[in-house]
């Protein structure tokens, strides 16, 4: 018997199995099997369409893990942001008491921490060195300060601002700074980060859409006689797709697999990067990688997009098959 007609037999074999109500998973079993095979047979460019849609997931990935860590920065060093009040240099201790009592009655302050102008100085000679210099100093240039952590319900740009004029008006407060200016910066920045991941995904998964279309597109074209001889022997659409949708699943799986694997080694090359600035600056941060749930999701993802764009590219290209058989 010829390969040919040993190849028919084995298919009619098959159909008519799956015609009898065979078990999905032994139909299944078999057609991953010759699906595997197929790959392996073409493993150069199997291997070359895998690493294109690695490499287009990889941006949106590294995307993704930029913005997680802007976030976690922004929110581990700098939770939420502090009030500073200065109070006039010429207020007695009593008399920087009663603010300080007046400011505690203001609506909106969770807490507050009062340091007093002789334990400013106390505090700058000890970290500054410079305590002999300030030996001769006939006044202490320093005001007494009230650092103020606002309620949570004041964490609102527009109710700060609302604070500190509340602030402000209390008489011997010299002046009352909001300690948010770079925070809000660097939040902004961290949404625009966001927002550039989130066009990148779509960006990204639009091109590994076309990518696995493209690749099924050219099995169906290379198929065009095995799908031949499967439809004389009676085999449905759904059995002549399934082989192809598995290939676009395989295709979306290994490509997120090695698109995880390749922003992994990003995130360990730039890590030695992110603990020199650390250092220099006296911070504990450290790079975060994919999660094992965040690795499910994106593995996930990309079977559903490769299954998607399989069927979509077949079953437009098996029905351009059939009309010019007809």
């Amino acid at each position: 018997m010829s390969r040919v007609r040993a190849r028919a037999f084995t298919l009619r074999t098959i159909i008519m199995s799956s015609k009898n109500s065979a078990p999905f998973w032994v139909q299944m079993q078999y057609v991953l099997r010759h699906v595997w095979a197929d790959l392996v047979k073409r493993k150069y460019g199997t291997i070359l369409t895998i690493l294109v849609i690695a490499v287009s997931l990889t941006i949106p990935t590294v995307s993704f893990l930029l913005w997680k860590n802007t976030h976690i920065a922004s929110t581990q060093f700098y939770p939420e942001s502090d009030i500073t009040v200065y109070l006039h240099k010429n207020l007695s201790e009593e008399d920087a008491n009663a603010v300080v009592e007046k400011i505690r009655q203001v609506e909106g302050i969770d807490s507050l921490n009062y340091v007093s102008r002789q334990q400013s100085l106390n505090d700058f000679r000890n970290w500054s060195g410079f305590s002999e210099e300030l030996d001769i100093l006939d006044d202490n240039p320093l005001p007494a300060v009230v650092m103020i952590q606002p309620a949570p319900e004041y964490q609102d740009s527009k109710k700060r601002e609302d604070l500190r004029a509340n602030l402000n008006k209390i008489k011997g407060v010299q002046e009352v700074r909001l300690d948010n200016d770079w925070m809000e910066k660097f939040t902004a920045l961290t949404w625009l980060i966001g927002h550039i991941s989130v066009f990148c995904a779509v960006l990204m998964t639009l091109a590994v859409f076309l990518v696995i279309g493209n690749s099924i597109r050219s099995d169906v074209y290379s198929s065009q006689a095995n799908i031949s001889v499967m439809k004389l022997l009676g085999a449905t659409d759904q059995f002549i797709l399934r082989p192809y949708l598995y290939t676009g699943i395989i295709y979306g799986f290994f490509g997120g697999f090695f698109a995880c694997f390749f922003s992994s080694l990003l995130i360990g090359y730039f890590a030695s990067a992110v603990q020199y600035v650390t250092d220099v600056f006296a911070v504990k941060f450290s790079l975060n990688g994919l999660e094992i749930g965040e690795v499910l999701f994106l593995l996930i993802i990309c079977a559903i997009v490769g299954y998607i764009s399989a069927w979509i590219s077949a079953t437009r290209h098996i029905k351009m098959l059939d009309h010019k058989a007809g």
